[in-house]
């Protein structure tokens, strides 16, 4: 049996019945005992260890600490009387059906006995016991019946076969009656017992907590979010987490599932071992669920490689129930996408936001989603959907299971992709759908479809109305305290960026994604009449929408000495029309990558720095950076949770509401932020609230008196 590093061998106590003694008789009943748990070998190696008087601390860390909720030493204490006498109640209830010869009266007796220990007592010598035991020398190796010998009194070394060993407490006898019950009562554990059988209680609530009822969900949980699965489970540390792990791979023989290898390692080391990308022509990998794509879609492999995502599409492309080319609801006559099957008719249809591909990435995603779930949990295709399906479709959303989850950004080839990176939100479930309607109705206005089963589906929709919330933006004291940190800062280029992207955001308002597309050729002077030349960032924002946003002139002289940085004149600066207004300081972050020849290799994205900070990057930059602030914000008379919570989007917030409250006229405040209705601007104004607070202020208070 392996050890799992950092944990000790559990073979020793471990005791391995003969072929012939194990199960149980046929026809017997299982026990009927308090704890609901089942009787493991593991419970009886604790047993035993406590019999032979070994220290009761170390043996339940060794056999059960990863099953309980405590390692208080009186609870341990507690548990091996509780385990004691749930096997003396099993093996009561086990012995009327037993037959004569074989009753368990006599083992019972020892192990309810309470007999003083004596000075010692001496252990038959192996041939002695060989003969005890009715076995016959010549069916087994030397070796063999060393083992069983060992087992049968929970020896470890072969220095006490010695003639004359001895043990300090007269259990010998009763480890013999506890081994002879264990070949009758231990089971196996199964991927379908539930979690109750073999946890305790307050361990089974935390892992139902994130849906986990069976064993086999657990150990689908453990493969699917890897090394770190512990992280997501309250309550759960890492030594614990080990346990677990190093239990299931003991029972992976009877539970039938195996943890993966990337559940025993962090993904840094698997990540030189496992291939990233399967070459063509190599055979389809054993996946939990089709993960894939539709044909036509783009594709994350590199070229002459196949992706996972691409090979279950190939799947789903070859299979003649999946392809939709007969599905129910195919329209017989022609149709303008000029499409044969579904994949076709989604390619077609999702071609016409080649223009925008913020949309089409957006659409291809939710479109992906349903026909892998059309492909496993209905075997239909998505031209055979019904609107019962789309109920189904509906309520998966709601849970999604955790099998289609995988939290951390991998590539469509990783094996670890998969389909959601975490449980949508009431907002995304409704855009999903929405979505999925949109594309139904295309392909029913192209004359591919007869019938649109969303259609009934939305008609009952009800999920709440997404809202602005203001609150989610700094107040003046948060703001003064967010420019005393970056004042703080030693005097450097990280620095300076920062309190850029700071003042940037909070006095013009923009998104982070167009901060992140701004170039240095977007800004421009305007002298208009009666008014000082004035500098204008023009930015191109949602539904392909552009605005000019005028800048102060202290946040143009940030953005100029932000680009000195990496420009020796003024007169490069002048002609830097791509020079990137937000840019990186230095080389990329190193990665691992595969070579050509297949060779594991580490090396930077790029190797120079002035490159266009990412959105990614600069959500990252802040979030750092109020997350380090956070923790002077007691002494400052401010709440931390709303440091570590804000984002990019409260400086946002912050300016919107900012200029409310200075009194720029709404419209201006609209326009300038890019909102597509003003009514979206008037939820930042708190007027409206404040007449209503001193209205009812003003009230009489009307109370009953007691």
């Amino acid at each position: 049996m392996a050890d799992l590093p950092g944990f000790p061998s559990v073979d020793p106590l471990f005791h391995r019945p003969a072929p012939k003694r194990r199960g149980r008789p046929p026809g017997s009943k299982s026990q009927v005992v308090k704890d609901p748990r089942s009787l493991g070998l593991h419970h009886f190696a604790f047993v035993r260890s406590a019999l032979l008087g070994l220290d009761l601390r170390q043996s339940f860390d060794r056999y059960l600490a990863w099953a309980e909720s405590t390692t208080d030493l009186r609870y341990v204490q507690n548990r091996k009387d509780a385990l004691l006498q749930q096997i003396i109640e099993a093996g009561r209830n086990l012995d009327p059906g037993l037959p004569k010869h074989a009753g368990l009266h006599a083992s019972l007796d020892l192990l309810r006995s309470q007999a003083k220990p004596v000075a010692a007592v001496q252990l038959p010598t192996l041939e002695e016991w060989v003969e005890q035991e009715g076995l016959d020398p010549d069916m087994y190796s030397e070796a063999e019946l060393l083992d069983e010998y060992k087992a049968a009194f929970g020896l470890d070394n072969a220095d006490a076969l010695e003639a004359g060993a001895h043990l300090k407490d007269p259990s010998a006898e009763r480890v013999r009656a506890l081994n002879h019950l264990e070949s009758l009562l231990a089971i196996q554990p199964t991927a379908e017992d539930k979690l109750e059988l073999w946890f305790a209680r307050p361990v089974v609530k935390r892992l139902r907590n994130v849906g986990l009822l069976f064993l086999k969900d657990l150990v689908n949980f453990i493969n699917v979010y890897g090394y770190r699965w512990h992280g997501r489970i309250q309550g759960f540390g890492a030594l614990r987490a080990g346990q677990v792990v190093f239990w299931l791979q003991l029972q992976q023989e009877q539970l039938r599932m195996a943890i993966q290898s990337t559940a025993l390692q962090p993904k840094a080391l698997s990540a030189l071992h496992t291939p990233r990308v399967i070459p063509a022509g190599a055979p389809s990998p054993a996946l939990p669920y089709p993960f894939g794509s539709v044909s036509g879609f783009p594709s994350g492999g590199a070229a002459g490689t196949l992706t996972l995502i691409d090979r279950e599409l190939q799947r789903i492309a070859l299979t003649p129930t999946l392809t939709g080319e007969n599905g129910v609801f195919r329209s017989h006559m022609p149709n303008t996408l000029g499409a044969g099957n579904d994949s076709e008719a989604i390619a077609a249809w999702l071609s016409r936001y080649n223009e925008k591909p913020s949309t089409q990435r957006s659409y291809r995603k939710e479109i992906e989603r349903f026909v892998l779930w059309c492909a496993q949990e209905l075997r239909k295709p998505l031209s055979s959907v019904t609107a019962p399906d789309c109920q189904r479709y509906r309520e998966f959303l709601k849970a999604v299971p955790a099998s289609w989850i995988h939290s951390l950004p991998v590539p469509r080839s990783d094996p670890q992709w998969r389909a959601f990176r975490g449980q949508p939100s009431p907002a995304s479930q409704k855009q999903a759908l929405v979505i999925l309607q949109t594309l139904f109705t295309g392909l029913m206005d192209a004359g591919y479809l007869v019938a649109n089963p969303f259609r009934a589906l939305m008609k009952s929709f009800d999920l709440p109305v997404s809202k602005v919330d203001i609150r989610r933006s700094f107040t003046a004291a948060e703001w003064e305290f967010v420019l005393h940190g970056v004042a703080a800062l030693p005097s450097s280029p990280e620095a300076h960026r920062l309190r850029c992207i700071l003042e940037l955001l909070v006095t013009s308002g923009v998104r982070l994604d167009e901060l992140a597309r701004a170039r240095y050729k977007n800004l421009r002077v305007e002298t208009l009449p009666d008014h000082p030349p004035t500098w204008i960032l023009s930015v191109t924002g949602k539904r392909n929408k552009t605005r000019d946003i005028p800048l102060q002139d202290s946040i143009v002289a940030l953005i100029t000495q932000h680009a000195k940085e990496f420009l020796a004149d003024d007169k490069q600066l002048l002609e830097a029309d791509e020079l990137p207004l937000i840019r990186t300081l230095h080389a990329s972050v190193p990665q691992w990558r595969q070579t050509s020849t297949g060779a594991t290799e580490v090396s930077p994205v790029s190797e120079k720095p002035g490159l266009p900070l990412s959105a990614s990057g600069i959500y990252a930059v802040l979030k750092r950076f109020f997350t380090k602030i956070s923790f002077g914000c007691n002494e400052a008379g401010l709440d931390q949770a709303r440091f570590l919570k804000a984002s990019t989007h409260w400086m946002r917030h912050t300016f919107v509401r900012q200029a409310l409250v200075d009194g720029l006229p709404i419209e201006v405040v609209s326009e300038l932020a890019g909102h597509a209705s003003i009514d979206t601007t008037s939820i930042y104004s708190t007027q409206e609230l404040a007449r209503k607070i001193d209205a009812i202020k003003r009230m009489k208070r009307r109370s009953v008196e007691a």
